[in-house]
């Protein structure tokens, strides 16, 4: 059957990106994936081999208010091509709902989280700590552009969200009612990351690793890194002998953030990988002790899964998406976003490396719990339906963790709740 598929911007190799890949690798429909910003040199290689179209005229990645308005409105004046497609899944992160004001076509979404800046309290809040007139900006913005939303939501007749915080960011805001929104998390790929425990054996994989502690994913100011940083200038001055590898894509709005980050990284044990290939990743990955992740209420999270298939355990904030993937003292540690937590755990891993090899296997048996296979096929079986016409089923949301227990994420998670 042959579908459309629409992301405003493919250019980086971020979590959106990959979901898109592994569903025009894995499905078996004929995608034809739109877009209005496509940048083959920057994202993944896998591209190529698949339909993409890049919409005319291009929009801008930078998210000053020029741009943005007219990215706006770019997208909500394209009228989508058939070229017989039958369904229309819309990859959304905020602005890529516009694209419903012409659609003809039946659809559903894929929200990786409803516009953050205006539906993430965390994120608005460091906005306006960290650039008051652009959050100033977003706020006389923000009401026109609910109300707009809010109608295109209707158009929508299912909802797939990342995660358990992104439904319920949607459902909070209002843009769609629960039953028609689902959750339905992303995979990872356990034989590309963490294919060495095949080929070297679990022994040699749970084995002691040099202190080395990553930071990996898109470097911008959302990530919240320079919790990272604090972390280890508070650690050094306890005795920590351990290095940070900050690792990740870098676009041109977030070089100014990258920049600063070089700054306050001066005199400390940091260095920077930038725009590293997967390879270069699952190096890291399988090197590294620890991930560190930082964001301040992340959507969903693939970066974690990465890193626990190769066996690296994950200080994450205790926060957002984190909560659904890493198991708190069994796969890695939940913490509060304040640098004394961080630089603790931190001192707490290095004392700890002659006895991670349990919490090395632990973390790889949890991200084979979540699967690309099994996302895929549910986005399959909901495109049919609504090309068909006809309602879309629910499924419950269960998640085994690796203790056999269930975590039932259709109920949301109570602050502090863990696993």
């Amino acid at each position: 059957m042959k579908a459309s598929l629409y992301h405003p911007w493919v250019y980086l190799r971020g979590g959106a990106e990959r979901v898109l890949l592994e569903l025009l690798d894995r499905s078996r429909h004929d995608w034809t994936l739109y877009t209005h910003h496509f940048a083959q040199e920057t994202t993944f290689d896998g591209f190529a081999d698949h339909h993409v179209v890049e919409l005319g005229p291009r929009v801008s990645v930078r998210r000053s208010l020029g741009p943005l308005l007219h990215a706006t409105a770019t997208i909500a004046r394209t009228r989508l091509p058939t070229d017989g497609a039958r369904a229309l899944l819309v990859s959304t992160e905020g602005l890529g709902d516009l694209v419903l004001a012409r659609a003809g076509l039946p659809a559903l979404a894929y929200c990786h989280t409803p516009l953050k800046i205006l539906h993430d309290r965390d994120t608005n809040a460091a906005l306006r700590a960290g650039n008051p007139v652009k959050a100033a900006l977003a706020g006389g913005i923000g009401p026109a552009f609910r109300a707009a939303d809010s109608r295109l939501w209707r158009r929508y007749q299912h909802v797939f969200a990342n995660s358990a915080e992104t439904s319920r960011r949607i459902l909070g805001a209002g843009l769609a009612s629960p039953d028609r929104v689902e959750t339905l998390f992303p995979g990872v790929d356990t034989d590309r990351f963490g294919s060495r425990w095949d080929e070297l054996g679990e022994a040699a994989m749970a084995a002691p690793r040099d202190p080395i502690f990553l930071v990996a994913g898109r470097i911008q100011w959302q990530k919240n890194i320079e919790l990272a940083l604090d972390a280890v200038r508070l650690a050094l001055a306890h005795g920590f002998r351990g290095r940070l590898v900050i690792a990740g894509a870098v676009d041109e709005k977030s070089r100014p953030y990258l920049a600063r980050l070089r700054e306050l990284a001066g005199g400390l044990p940091v260095t920077f990988e930038i725009d590293p290939t997967d390879a270069r990743l699952e190096d890291l990955y399988c090197a590294a002790t620890a991930l560190l992740f930082t964001a301040r209420n992340e959507d969903f999270g693939i970066v974690p899964l990465e890193a626990m298939a190769c066996g690296a355990a994950v200080l994450a904030v205790d926060n957002g998406g984190p909560r659904e993937t890493v198991l708190h003292d069994r796969t890695g540690w939940l913490l509060p976003p304040d640098p004394a937590a961080f630089a603790l755990q931190l001192l707490g891993v290095e004392a700890m490396a002659l006895d991670m090899g349990r919490l090395r296997g632990a973390a790889r048996l949890r991200a084979q719990d979540f699967s690309w296979r099994t996302m895929v096929d549910r986005l399959d079986h909901a495109v049919e339906a609504v090309a068909e016409g006809m309602p879309v089923p629910r499924r419950s949301v269960a998640l085994p963790d690796t203790r056999g227990a269930v975590v039932d994420l259709r109920a949301p998670v109570a602050s502090g709740q863990r696993g």
